[in-house]
């Protein structure tokens, strides 16, 4: 009787943390489908201050390079532009005529508000691409590459761009990384 009191107070501890181990794995493993869930959730989400950052699967090399050159608006001088970007087209839901360009000398010419989503990167690019602030992915790819900036790391959200806003300032605005 004595080694088996022995053994259970040698042994109590090592016994307690597996079996709290086994308790997490197998409520882990239960609810496993709705811990899987939360993100689309927050894709999903009506709510404008959630900003989900979406990785995309364009760029399978993962190159990840660091912004540099910003001031503290996050803007660089550089505003040089890919592509002629004469897109037309607006998602304000203002009653503005459709025949005004979007863009003139590559900036904006009016206030343009999208809900960027999307489970990959070309699929919350295509987004803009639908509101006319890009004309394919690979002038968007092109403009992160151009600044340094991962063209796959694009944040979901309802973004709005300013009249006078230019391709890499949109770029800039919706990349996070």
């Amino acid at each position: 009787m004595k080694k088996l009191k022995d053994f259970i107070y040698d042994k109590n501890d090592i016994v307690i943390a597996v079996l709290i181990l086994a308790v997490a794995a197998l409520i882990i493993s239960w609810r496993l489908d709705i811990i899987l869930e939360y993100p689309k959730q927050l894709l999903g989400s009506d709510d404008p201050s959630i900003q989900t950052p979406v990785d995309g699967d364009e760029n399978p090399s993962g190159d990840e390079t660091d912004q540099s050159g910003d001031d503290e608006d996050g803007q660089t001088g550089n505003d040089d532009q890919s592509g002629s970007g004469e897109g037309e087209g607006s998602q304000t839901g203002t009653d503005e005529p459709a025949d005004i360009p979007l863009w003139d000398g590559g900036t904006l010419t009016e206030e343009v508000q999208v809900e960027v989503e999307g489970a990959s990167a070309s699929a919350a690019v295509k987004c803009l691409i639908d509101a006319g602030l890009f004309e394919n992915y690979a002038e968007y790819q092109a403009i992160c590459e151009e600044e340094g900036m991962n063209h796959e790391k694009v944040s979901a959200g309802t973004f709005t761009f300013k009249k006078g806003t230019t391709k890499v300032q949109i770029a800039k605005k919706i990349n996070w990384g």
